[in-house]
């Protein structure tokens, strides 16, 4: 729904793993990633709806908090669309089995006098909420995808390696909360939070084989290619006859791309050799793929 009504300036990012948020929408008018939470009730109770939400569950005070109808056929044509901080404020806090319980009941007809009314927003006006604003023109992303030869399919499959092998080694900090777009339509594929100061940074992932001369090349397709302060390239080689990551990676933020990349027509490349004996443009990206998480986390920190 978001997708569609946004003309596409809207993508949404499901997390990997439950921590508290049901998913996270960019923004891609100006890169902003917004935290969600979603409510719902499948009935209504003297034409209102009401919602409960625990307080450990309230993990953002910046996150939205998109509650409203849900029945068989759709979502109710009203929602509330609130961030966290106020519906804290504004809702009914009880306490009971030592546990915080905030909740509020609105109704379905935003007109009708309410405390919430401000935060009551149609649904077909979702979109337009969360862009703050009228609806920009189409963003087009997808093309059309030609049948994949067999050195394609190779290429999809090593790319899907790298992937999980980012989203392994950022797995290994608590602190990383992990997202994937949903459907896959824009430049990144992995989206880490830092559930303690709730900044984002955007991955990502690059994986080639290193050829004869030591070198990977990896390829950034400039047709999707979005630089952004909180968006980076991650880098990664593989060996196939150890069947192993070599142990260096590299972390490109994307604003700086261009000035380390090869023009390639269609395409930047990154001539990354791992544990080069000699210098190169690239020498200040180089991450141990051991540090590659407190990297990510540090990343993450910069725009909390």
């Amino acid at each position: 729904m978001l997708i569609e009504q946004s003309r596409g300036a809207l993508h949404v990012f499901l997390p990997l793993l439950d921590q508290g948020l049901d998913g996270v929408v960019h923004r891609l008018t100006d890169g902003v990633y917004i935290p969600v939470q979603v409510k719902s009730r499948g009935s209504t109770a003297d034409s209102m709806v009401e919602i409960v939400i625990p307080g450990d569950s309230l993990v953002d005070d910046r996150a939205l908090i998109i509650a409203g109808l849900h029945t068989a056929e759709d979502l109710g044509p009203t929602l509330l669309v609130v961030d966290e901080a106020t519906f804290k404020r504004m809702a009914a806090h009880d306490f009971s089995a030592g546990k915080d319980f905030y909740s509020a009941a609105f109704s379905m007809r935003a007109n009708k006098g309410t405390h919430w009314r401000p935060y009551l927003v149609p649904r077909d006006h979702l979109a337009e909420r969360l862009l703050g604003g009228p609806q920009p023109p189409r963003v087009v992303w997808n093309e059309p995808t030609p049948k994949l030869e067999p050195s394609e399919r190779h290429n999809g499959w090593l790319g899907f390696l790298g992937e999980q092998e980012v989203i392994r080694r950022l797995a290994e900090n608590p602190r990383l909360d992990l997202f994937r777009p949903f459907p896959d339509l824009e430049m990144v594929e992995v989206l880490a939070r830092d559930n303690a100061t709730g900044g984002f940074m955007g991955i990502q992932v690059k994986t080639a084989v290193p050829l004869e001369w030591g070198e990977a090349h990896l390829r950034i397709r400039k047709a999707t290619f979005v630089p952004a302060p909180t968006t980076y390239i991650a880098g990664l080689a593989w060996l196939p006859d150890t069947g192993t990551f070599v142990d260096e990676c590299l972390l490109v933020p994307t604003m700086d791309l261009a000035s380390v990349a090869i023009d390639a027509d269609d395409h930047w490349v990154l001539d990354f050799h791992p544990h080069s004996p000699e210098k190169t443009r690239l020498d200040s990206y180089r991450v141990r793929l051991s540090d590659l998480a407190s990297r990510v986390e540090a990343g993450c920190k910069a725009t909390g």
